[in-house]
């Protein structure tokens, strides 16, 4: 126990800082004004010691990442303590140091179920000392969490730190972009998904909302077809592109997307010669195929692992009620049919060189729910493979298996299994906050959820990387206007 104290307090304080130094030196002279503006605004809030509830206002690649990254960098160049948090284990790798929200700051499972939940932290915890010296805490991708998330961060800071001000007293930022996706709510109305978020907390009323809006690819490249595809990406996060009367549909543009007829043609144009690049990291980092539902996904996963050579390894979990007075009610095979969202399924089938992604925390922030590895070797008790996204690609990791328990089914269950799932394809909600060389959408099935169609979309910088399936160019935007208001 004593070492996982000292571990948590160590892994914040031992950032090095002659490097810290040495990045803040070099990026600074390299924001542009509306950025300098954001961190010199933020950073003065800092010294200043007086806390407060900041939110970060920026589509992608506007570079949020550079600024929060400068901002950590900035407070852990004087042996201060920062903490970077995200709603998505994806976004936490792209941040020094990030971890997701829930785990670092033991969040219950079932925000939306408690009435006014807490955060699992004592004063005497490794975390809760960090809480009580800490300088800043950066939320990034903020509108994926629900209102609550923030509700119980604010009650147990200002129980930490005896102090009944907001947070208490600490400064808060929070980044993210209310185009995108809003937390989801299983078997909800949109009308449950917008009482969850952030901006119907009355938290909210106290935010300073500071924007970036210079789109950095288009800065940078001074290349037209961005600049186009960053407005027409806007239209599309804002719902303003015009939709028809009796489909309800919009239609998507020739200079928008590259559009394919077939599932085959997306995989191809994707993931070309996939049999023969399959083992280079890099390029396989750089692309991903997106849909809304997780039965989309699948298939374009099995098919696009079909075309690996090599032998298919099966791993079946092993499938358990926990509570025994239940077990007569629920049989085996009936555990083992169920495929629920974020869970390993319960008949793994994997191949050398396929991507995998882990689907739970094992060793933040090296192995985060959201990372992507490449597969290395099956064993029959480990699968060791080598990670290909964030600060650690390259790195090999071994992963076992490991018990996991679903918090939203109206019984005691619990699967013993690899949590990794196939990872050519992935939902759009899972991608969020991931930047893709080449990007396909398979829209066949349309987005049924506010800033799905923006984020699957916006996952690239040029409308010549982004492939999509859909009839007649037609598809659905789910845009729920009072998320942006």
């Amino acid at each position: 126990m004593h070492d996982a104290f000292n571990q948590e307090l160590n892994r914040e304080l031992q950032y090095n800082v002659d490097t810290l130094q040495e990045f803040v030196r070099n990026n600074v002279p390299l924001l542009n004004e509306q950025q300098k503006q954001v961190y010199e605004t933020l950073m003065q809030a800092v010294d200043n010691n007086t806390g407060g509830l900041f939110f970060l206002d920026a589509p992608g690649g506007t570079g949020k990442t550079f600024v929060i990254s400068l901002i950590l960098a900035t407070i852990r160049s004087r042996c201060d303590i920062a903490l970077a948090l995200a709603s998505s284990g994806i976004a936490a790798t792209l941040l020094d140091g990030g971890r997701t929200a829930h785990s670092a700051l033991k969040l219950p499972l079932n925000l939306n179920t408690i009435d006014t939940p807490t955060c699992n932290i004592s004063r005497s915890s490794a975390m809760g000392k960090l809480l009580m010296q800490c300088k800043l805490i950066v939320w990034d991708e903020c509108t994926m969490a629900h209102k609550k998330s923030l509700e119980a961060l604010n009650f147990t800071l200002k129980d930490l730190r005896r102090n009944n001000n907001i947070f208490g007293g600490l400064m808060i930022l929070l980044a993210g972009d209310f185009r995108q996706t809003l937390p989801v709510i299983p078997r909800g109305t949109p009308a449950d998904e917008l009482n969850a978020c952030l901006k119907a907390s009355p938290l909210w009323n106290n935010v300073k909302t500071l924007s970036l809006t210079t789109n950095m690819r288009v800065q940078l490249q001074n290349d037209q077809s961005a600049a186009q595809f960053s407005k027409q990406l806007l239209a599309v996060g804002n719902g303003k592109v015009p939709v028809d009367a009796t489909s309800g549909l919009i239609t998507l543009t020739n200079d928008f997307c590259r559009f394919v007829d077939s599932q085959l043609a997306l995989i191809e144009n994707v993931f070309p010669n996939i049999s023969e690049n399959y083992q280079n990291y890099s390029w396989l980092s750089q692309r991903a195929i997106l849909a809304a539902k997780n039965n989309d996904v699948n298939t374009l996963n099995f098919t696009i692992q079909s075309k690996i050579a090599g032998d298919l390894v099966t791993y079946k979990s092993v499938d358990s009620i926990t509570n025994p007075d239940d077990v007569v009610n629920y049989p085996t095979e009936f555990l083992n049919s169920l495929e629920l969202p974020g869970f390993p399924p319960h008949n793994l089938q994997l191949k050398v060189g396929t991507v995998i992604m882990i689907l739970r925390n094992l060793n933040p922030p090296r192995l985060c729910n959201g990372t992507r590895l490449s597969v290395k070797r099956l064993m029959p008790n480990l699968i060791e493979a080598t990670i290909i996204n964030g600060k650690y690609a390259g790195e090999n990791v071994c992963i076992p298996r490991i018990p996991m328990i679903p918090t939203d089914l109206p019984f005691d269950f619990k699967r013993l299994q690899f949590p990794v799932r196939l990872a050519f394809a992935m939902t759009i909600n899972k991608s969020q906050g991931q930047s893709l060389s080449v990007c396909g959408i398979n829209l066949e099935n349309h987005c049924f959820s506010h800033g799905q169609l923006y984020v699957a979309c916006s996952r690239v910088g040029k409308p010549s990387a982004l492939f999509v399936l859909t009839s007649d160019q037609k598809t659905k935007n789910v845009v729920y206007q009072r998320a942006l208001q």
